[in-house]
């Protein structure tokens, strides 16, 4: 049985056998097609990590086009930044990122707009985050916190649709529970 010859390695400008660290021309070529359609698409993110990928391949021709695509995926993504300079800004933004399922990233920006003057509806959104990402405990300190500034919370807590995972755990039910301490 004869062995089929290999590719030759050494060629780094084409070929569908040019290898470079276990990627082919060919899968070089096909990264950077998959990057182009999320780049034409507008996923700029995705595509700046695909084009990355792309660029180590053994093609010069791509990598030297993935690198350009890269640099432009990133002139874009920081123009799309907000200019968020409120609290409510952050509080609009965040709700915006919640609604994504972005919990990490809308934790920092109620965090701000808690920070900037605490409004309870900000710090009720602070709470389901910190519940949706696992942080029980703060949400339930956050929780009673925010329904000692507006007591209507309780209620509008029991029922919103968007709370209702949390209220799985014994120190959210706890606090909702409490009985309100009377205005002195």
């Amino acid at each position: 049985m004869k062995k089929s010859a290999k590719p030759n390695e050494a060629n780094t400008t084409s070929g569908e056998g040019a290898e470079s660290d276990g990627m082919t021309a060919k899968s070089q070529t096909e990264l950077f097609a998959q990057a182009m359609k999320s780049f034409t698409s507008g996923d700029y993110r995705a595509a700046a990590d695909v084009f990355e990928q792309a660029s180590q391949g053994p093609s010069i021709a791509v990598n030297e086009s993935a690198q350009m695509y890269k640099r432009m995926c990133q002139q874009r993504i920081e123009r799309e930044a907000p200019q968020l300079r409120t609290a409510e800004d952050h509080y609009n933004f965040a709700v915006g990122l919640m609604n994504a399922g972005k919990y990490v990233d809308a934790r920092k920006h109620l965090e701000t707009a808690v920070d900037a003057g605490s409004e309870s509806l900000h710090l009720y959104a602070l709470v389901i985050v910190e519940g949706m990402t696992g942080a029980i405990d703060s949400a339930a300190r956050h929780l009673r916190k925010a329904i000692q500034a507006d007591r209507g919370l309780r209620s509008i807590a029991r029922t919103d649709a968007d709370f209702q995972p949390l209220l799985q755990h014994p120190q959210i039910r706890e606090v909702l529970a409490a009985d309100p301490q009377p205005a002195e």
